[in-house]
């Protein structure tokens, strides 16, 4: 009997520990608007890949209800982002001071990757 305890705590001890080990991330999802110049883009996306270690980047368009009434955004940038920890604002505070954007749309959410 004492025994199969210990075997059956061994084995809730490898199972849990390997959940502990994943590979833990934080996503970033969050949209700017296309026409920010090209230079100040560039520099942003090297921002992100110094920061965080990289990005993907896809061509968006949106709405949302605005003070006037609905408005559209033809053209957006939607970037996704992940790392070790939540760094959406330093993110946000790159974007308002380099970019000039007064507010940015984004989500930060816990993921695990899987491999």
């Amino acid at each position: 009997m004492k025994l199969k305890t210990i075997l059956l705590s061994l084995a809730l001890v490898l199972v849990l520990s390997g959940s502990a080990l994943a590979a833990k991330t934080t996503v970033h999802f969050f949209v700017i608007p296309a026409s920010v110049p090209t230079e100040q883009l560039t520099k942003f996306n090297e921002f992100l890949v110094h920061s965080v270690g990289g990005f993907t980047i896809s061509r968006s368009t949106g709405g949302s209800m605005g003070l006037s009434g609905p408005q559209y955004d033809p053209e957006n940038l939607s970037y996704t982002v992940a790392g070790p920890k939540n760094v959406g604002k330093a993110i946000k505070a790159y974007l308002k001071k380099n970019c000039g954007l007064s507010d940015v749309f984004m989500l930060v959410w816990p993921a695990e990757r899987v491999e």
